[in-house]
């Protein structure tokens, strides 16, 4: 597992650009996202705030996502925090259940539409193009293996998704979590054995969402990957 979360982290800042002591370490960091969010926005908060150059804000909001905009309008939220908090770092996390249909200009989009693929990446590209706006680079968390396989499968299209948007672009870096969260990269594990022998409990009882401790990991690894 220590052989893990280094591979994780080290990606971490091989993608971002950045390495122990740069200078162009981020001081505002926006921390967005639905549910999956909802418990890491305080870990990845109490995390930053170490740092006393840094400022943060978190934004989350549980039963939204991208497929729904009618519903909760994460475009228009996101211009609002980019206008007021112009933040030079954005740590994202959507798509935990966004497989559905999405509702456009021009109709419905259901997920056996052959074009609902394109719709989603073109939703993610549109978050990302508003979060580095600025000049900001943002970070893109990759959505953990679930206990249902279905769950799974869902968020898999996701990941792709998000990870061929993120690399078209030099100011995105889609950030792995799987290491982190299982015993083995791309299994579910509601819990892990430490180093020193001690069970953590990474997951919820949902088998979706983070209990604390996987969300202190993911913020952890975000940390190091920016500011160590």
């Amino acid at each position: 597992m220590k052989n893990y979360f280094k591979i994780v982290l080290l990606s971490g800042l091989i993608g971002l650009g950045l390495h122990a002591g740069a200078a162009d370490k981020p001081e505002r960091v926006l921390i967005v996202g639905d549910s999956m969010m909802r418990v890491t926005a305080h870990a990845l908060t109490l995390a930053l705030d170490k740092h006393p150059e840094v400022t943060t804000k978190s934004q989350t909001s549980l039963g939204s996502g991208l497929a729904r905009l009618d519903a909760y309008d994460w475009m228009e939220k996101i211009d609002g925090l980019v206008a007021e908090f112009n933040p030079d770092m954005s740590v994202v996390w959507f798509g935990t259940n966004d497989r559905q249909a999405m509702k456009t200009a021009t109709g419905i989009v259901n997920i056996a539409d052959p074009n609902w693929e394109d719709e989603y990446a073109r939703r993610i590209g549109e978050v990302l193009d508003k979060l580095s706006s600025k000049g900001g680079k943002v970070i893109w968390l990759e959505l953990p293996v679930m206990r249902d396989s279905d769950i799974t499968a869902n968020v898999d299209i996701v990941n792709r998704l998000a990870k061929i948007e993120a690399d078209k672009r030099d100011a995105v870096t889609f950030f792995p979590t799987r290491n982190l969260l299982g015993r083995k990269k791309d299994t579910y594990s509601a819990n892990i054995i430490s180093p020193q022998g001690k069970m953590i409990q990474l997951r919820a009882s949902d088998g979706v969402h983070l209990s604390r401790a996987g969300a202190d990991r993911v913020a952890e690894a975000v940390d190091k990957a920016l500011y160590k």
